[in-house]
């Protein structure tokens, strides 16, 4: 009967947040990541409940009507504040007010079951109930009586139509959402597009490693592989820079990657100046090691430059 166009919104909100780079920045803030996450999952946990009550998986009798019912109206309201919430989590400014459909829909499920008995929080006080007699999946008179003396009121609650207000205003606010979290994203590569890091890994370090590994193996070639060493750990170094402005995520996960490297290149620095302690073969299995690192790193920018250039 109704296409669940909100359960793929969300999923795409999820697929949104669970990049990498945007869930390290959301967990920055840990309230405001719980409430993200709460507000997703209550999101799709109400539209279960709503698309339950669509597909009429309650029996027949009046009293499973009337939980139906009820269950059905609070869904609704807690999803509406379920949405402002993750909006507020993901810093888009939206409130149900600016929705007077959605604004109506609270105000039949606080007469309805909210706070039927008696409201007083507006004027006049009035206090509601469902008529039984006519009450099914398709709806509902309330009558609803005021203090002032105001005569009885008589509404027929379409409920069909309250879930299609409900998915469709719920829909163009999680699409706003949506918007900004593509506009978001396409901002950060435009940003990094024209910045390859491929283009941190010169042509000239196959050369350089070249002179490293001849270090090794002639002692007057120390210096000069000494220099060379230097090239290669401050490509490392612009390289973990660069990673950090655009991707703290995936800069914290190469974090044991460069402590390898830093290990591999002090021990590598040490033998040149000849200080005691590292053998020949050790020094060949340092500089291997530190070449290979080098070619991960040189293979990842890589395919970080094809995302971005998506």
């Amino acid at each position: 009967m109704f296409d669940n166009v909100v359960q793929e919104q969300v999923n795409q909100i999820r697929a949104f947040i669970n990049n990498p780079r945007r869930h390290y920045e959301l967990r920055q803030n840990k309230a405001l990541f719980s409430q993200l996450c709460s507000s997703l999952d209550v999101i799709e946990d109400t539209e279960e409940a709503i698309t339950a009550y669509v597909a009429k998986e309650f029996g027949e009798s009046i009293s499973a009507h009337y939980l139906a019912v009820y269950g059905l109206l609070q869904a609704i309201y807690v999803q509406q504040d379920a949405v402002i919430s993750l909006c507020e989590a993901l810093g888009i400014k939206e409130k149900i007010n600016n929705y007077p459909k959605l604004k109506e829909i609270r105000e039949i499920r606080n007469d309805t079951i909210g706070h039927p008995t008696k409201r007083d929080q507006r004027k006049p006080v009035s206090y509601h109930h469902i008529s039984r007699i006519t009450l099914d999946q398709s709806g509902f008179k309330l009558i609803s009586y005021f203090a002032d003396g105001s005569p009885v009121q008589i509404r027929d609650i379409d409920i069909s139509g309250l879930i299609i207000e409900q998915r469709k205003f719920i829909s163009t606010i999680l699409a706003t959402l949506i918007n900004n979290l593509d506009a978001e994203e396409k901002a950060h590569k435009a940003r990094f597009r024209m910045e390859k890091l491929v283009d941190i890994f010169h042509p000239t370090l196959g050369y350089n490693f070249e002179k490293i590994f001849e270090g090794i193996f002639r002692d007057d070639y120390a210096k000069f592989a000494a220099v060379n060493l230097e090239l290669v750990k401050e490509t490392v170094s612009r390289f973990r820079e660069a990673i950090g402005r655009r991707n703290m995520e995936f800069y914290e996960t190469l974090q044991d990657e460069y402590e390898l490297i830093e290990y591999a290149i002090t021990h590598l620095d040490n033998y040149y100046r000849g200080i005691p302690g590292i053998e020949k073969p050790a020094a060949q299995i340092y500089a291997a090691f530190l070449q290979n690192q080098v070619d991960h790193l040189e293979a990842y920018a890589r395919e970080i430059d094809d995302e971005y250039a998506e």
